[in-house]
């Protein structure tokens, strides 16, 4: 060989030894190619390269492959190899235990991280416990009545229906406002002669401000309804 086709067949060889795995010509072909290496000269090299001894090759019908010859003195006998993916195995395994561990404490910090400490379970009682005087201050002069006394359901009842009654309105109030607009729009006609045409009676100011009022009852309702379910959940948590 000339000494450029020794520095091409040396690049070849320097190139399957440092990378320490399986070529076909094509391959090297790819890898070499700027250095001006292409398939048949690539196969030449390996064909060179295995006749010395340098390289070895493995055929399997048409292809053949070619990798870097391995040193006898750093293969392992097969027993030691046996005990070493023996000893994987079992490694693999507790890795895989200790991942599963390791998974459930992370979920049990972030859900720890969600709940409230018990001083803050406890400010909070006391925050609620306030706001819940706030609302029995009101009902004292209710309850101080000479009125028919009204059982805890009784109320609840009353409550309910009220509430009810009120969305009901609010609901019905603003449906036929949302009609009306529609109609409006399409008809050009102003709210005033579109009511004298079709005879509606429109609700007066003072019955607006009564459903003001009653809606702000409502909240009031709902607000220590509320207030009465976060309090008995903190005493169960707390308990």
């Amino acid at each position: 060989l000339g000494a450029a086709a020794r520095t091409m067949s040396n690049l070849v060889l320097e190139y399957i030894n440092a990378q320490n795995r399986p070529f076909n010509a094509q391959n090297i072909a790819d890898a070499l190619g700027r250095h001006g290496i292409k398939k048949g000269m690539a196969q030449k090299h390996l064909d060179s390269l295995t006749e010395k001894g340098e390289i070895a090759v493995e055929v399997g019908g048409k292809s053949q492959v070619w990798y870097k010859v391995q040193d006898p003195d750093g293969v392992l006998p097969d027993d030691v190899l046996k005990e070493m993916e023996a000893d994987k195995k079992i490694k693999a395994a507790r890795l895989a235990e200790l991942n599963g561990e390791v998974a459930k404490r992370k979920a049990r910090m972030m859900q720890m991280a969600k709940q409230l400490t018990t001083k803050q379970m406890n400010i909070k009682i006391e925050q609620l416990t306030s706001e819940n005087a706030k609302m029995e201050e009101k009902l004292v002069p209710m309850r101080a009545s000479k009125g028919t006394s009204v059982s805890a359901s009784e109320m609840k009842k009353m409550e309910d229906e009220f509430v009810k009654h009120v969305e009901l309105w609010g609901t019905r109030r603003r449906n036929f406002n949302d009609a009306l607009g529609t109609i409006m729009d399409s008809t050009g006609q102003t709210k005033k002669k579109l009511g004298d045409e079709l005879g509606f009676e429109w609700d007066d100011e003072k019955a607006t401000e009564k459903l003001d009022t009653y809606k702000k009852t409502v909240d009031t309702i709902k607000r220590k309804r509320a207030i009465e379910a976060r309090q008995k959940k903190f005493k169960r948590m707390v308990a």
